[in-house]
């Protein structure tokens, strides 16, 4: 009987998957950013919904101050504070809307994202 000489696999197994665990290590650590990110953009534009259906009994100003306090809140930057309110009486709408840009560090590259929360409601 001819036996060969046996080769444990076990580093195979290893090293595989130890660069599935970095692998989604990675995508986690970078998804968690732009995730957030994200985040904080759906949730200026759920403000804005809810400041435009109740703009009937507020002033502009008073409309622009609660969400520069949102703003503020959220961490967003400076430039997102500039909102601008446009209302038409015939149909009656209200649009709020703003603009802000965030970097985010991806590997080997910087990258600019540039976001334009809006929203329209007619009363």
């Amino acid at each position: 009987m001819v036996t060969g000489i046996r080769r444990s696999r076990r580093g195979a197994s290893t090293l595989g998957c130890l660069v599935a665990v970095l692998l989604f290590m990675a995508v986690l650590y970078y998804g968690v950013d732009i995730g957030r990110i994200y985040w904080s953009y759906y949730r200026l534009i759920d403000e804005m919904e809810t400041s435009a259906r109740f703009a009937q009994t507020q002033p502009d100003d008073a409309i622009v101050k609660h969400l520069v306090g949102i703003v503020q809140d959220l961490s967003l930057p400076a430039e997102a504070q500039h909102f601008v309110i446009r209302r038409t009486e015939h149909p009656p709408i209200v649009r709020i809307r703003t603009h802000y840009s965030v970097d985010v560090d991806l590997p080997f590259k910087r990258k600019r994202i540039e976001l334009t929360p809006s929203v329209e409601v007619r009363q």
